[in-house]
């Protein structure tokens, strides 16, 4: 049952990202304000705003005005819940670490999911939930992981630094900032040698990504803008369930370890 409710509590957390998604830098606020369809401007009703279910009651369409709703709302509220559900299973995998260190993670990893969302739509990583993010990664890993933090800190930075570089000497054209910035709270979450599984990971993910987009639209090439923020979200995430594995079948594979 408690894993029910986690996945509950990540629908409702993927409902309130989209809300995040959608109206920043909007001049909106992101806490106030009823809901209300894109279309037509009608505020919603509360059984219009239950997450994924309202969406198949009423065929992905507004009630009102009858306009497609974005897939967005469902999928963001489902990858959400399955985000909670699989972080509370390492949880439990992972135990006796206290439930602090679980709704770290729960925090931690919405921020993240809202900014890769972010900048795949926008291409832009808006600095507010970068640095929010950098925030939890430098604070949960001063207070739950002690021994190791300086250490973490210091991964952090000098993923900033490297990331920072290829910004400044490719003036842009490589990498964002918020790229690098967005490296650092990797660096920071992760530490040694987790952090170097997601860095290689999001490169991993944006080559094949990007080649398959190139060889079916056919209009991706050099100069094209792709955002990496979903890229370092995706080999993050893979970092965090399944490095250690990896790290293992590698070290057996070279070493015979």
């Amino acid at each position: 049952m408690i894993g029910f409710y986690v996945f509950c509590l990540g629908l409702i957390v993927g409902s309130f990202l989209n809300v995040v998604i959608f109206r920043l830098n909007t001049g909106e606020s992101v806490v106030k304000g009823r809901s209300r369809c894109l279309a037509c401007g009608a505020e919603l009703k509360w059984f219009e705003l239950i997450p994924v279910l309202s969406f198949l009651f009423q065929a992905g369409r507004c009630r009102t005005c009858q306009s497609k709703i974005s897939r967005q709302y469902p999928i963001m509220e489902l990858a959400a819940a399955l985000i909670f559900y699989a972080l509370y299973l390492k949880w439990l995998a992972v135990w006796p670490l206290n439930i602090s260190v679980f709704m770290w993670w729960l925090i931690f990893w919405s921020v993240f999911l809202a900014l890769a969302v972010y900048d795949f739509y926008h291409k832009i990583l808006p600095d507010i939930l970068v640095y929010l993010l950098g925030v939890l990664a430098v604070l949960g890993g001063a207070i739950f992981f002690k021994k190791d933090f300086w250490l973490a800190l210091a991964i952090g930075a000098l993923f900033f630094l490297f990331f920072a570089g290829l910004w400044l000497v490719s003036k842009g054209k490589w990498m964002g900032l918020g790229d690098a910035k967005l490296f650092f709270s990797v660096g920071v979450f992760f530490g040694w040698p987790l952090a170097l599984a997601a860095m290689f990971f999001s490169f991993w993910f944006g080559a094949i990504i990007s080649g398959i987009i190139a060889f079916f639209k056919r209009s991706l090439n050099l100069k094209s803008e792709v955002p990496f923020g979903p890229f370092i979200f995706l080999g993050a995430i893979t970092a965090f369930f399944w490095g250690d594995f990896v790290f293992s079948w590698y070290l057996k594979i070279i070493f015979n370890v």
